[in-house]
């Protein structure tokens, strides 16, 4: 009995443990942020996080201890709207909008995600969107043969390969990382594509930094991107595809089996 309870002790320490640096992690990966006022990003993250729930009707009297203006109400609602989280009704107020209507791509609503321990899925819902249009924009590079942008590909795998050398898990590394996946896109010479390119930056950023802060990614990840680079600018559309799915299959499943270790999920 004894024996047992000491065991089931190591394990919840161990747990806390995890969770903690989990806590650092996110800390680190949400301070890649743009600024945001206080007020809009605690009345965000209590909405994603649930506390908050659909259809609830929010007022400035909900924080009437904290001395809350009408006027700061009004613009973090403003700015909530903005991204769809809620709905001015006439004789009603401000509510909580379905889940359906909110734009999952902004970075502070992917940071209030993480934030509210919605780590794991978090990840995998956005491997599959990226699995589902980076691979095509990999196969139109190949395709359009544009020079200059292959040549930004290039330079940002050369900046990579001097960060894994330096600071691998660095800021700079993230930065370099996110301007190779923005370039393919750049070089895809299709505008919708292009478009999403520089939608997907501030996300790409945030789940970088994320990546980073736990130390995640497998050893041959720079060969992997190197792949990619090469099936592009060797004019192969079909291989350059699955050359980009190849890269994000295996950083995927390093990243799902890291953030599940260190969670303690499946366990």
């Amino acid at each position: 009995m004894k024996t047992l309870a000491r065991g089931s002790l190591l394990d919840a320490n161990q747990d806390i443990k995890r969770r903690r640096e989990m806590a650092g992690a996110i800390q680190s990966a949400l301070a890649t942020r743009h600024h945001l006022s206080p007020l809009a990003d605690e009345i965000g993250g209590r909405i994603v996080a649930g506390e908050f729930q659909v259809g609830d009707v929010l007022s400035e009297r909900m924080f009437g201890g904290r001395n809350v203006s009408r006027t700061s109400f009004r613009e973090a609602v403003k700015i909530l709207a903005g991204k769809g989280m809620v709905r001015a009704r006439p004789n009603t107020g401000t509510l909580v909008a379905p889940r359906s209507s909110w734009n999952l791509l902004d970075p502070d609503l992917m940071a209030w995600r993480l934030a509210s321990g919605d780590i794991d899925r978090f990840i995998q819902d956005f491997f599959v969107l990226r699995q589902s249009i980076e691979p095509l924009a990999a196969e139109s590079a190949a395709e359009h043969q544009n020079a200059e942008a292959i040549e930004q590909i290039r330079a940002a795998l050369e900046q990579m390969r001097q960060e894994e050398n330096r600071d691998p898990f660095g800021r700079t590394f993230v930065a370099a990382d996110v301007q190779f996946h923005k370039a393919i896109f750049q070089a895809s010479n299709n505008e919708f594509l292009v478009a999403m390119g520089n939608i997907l930056e501030m996300p790409l950023t945030l789940s970088f930094s994320l990546h980073s802060s736990l130390h995640v990614g497998p050893a041959n990840r720079l060969d992997l991107h190197e792949a990619v680079l090469s099936e592009i600018a060797a004019g192969r559309p079909a291989a350059a595809r699955t050359a980009s799915l190849r890269l994000l299959q295996g950083v995927a499943h390093h990243v799902h089996d890291v953030v599940t270790d260190q969670l303690g999920l499946g366990t």
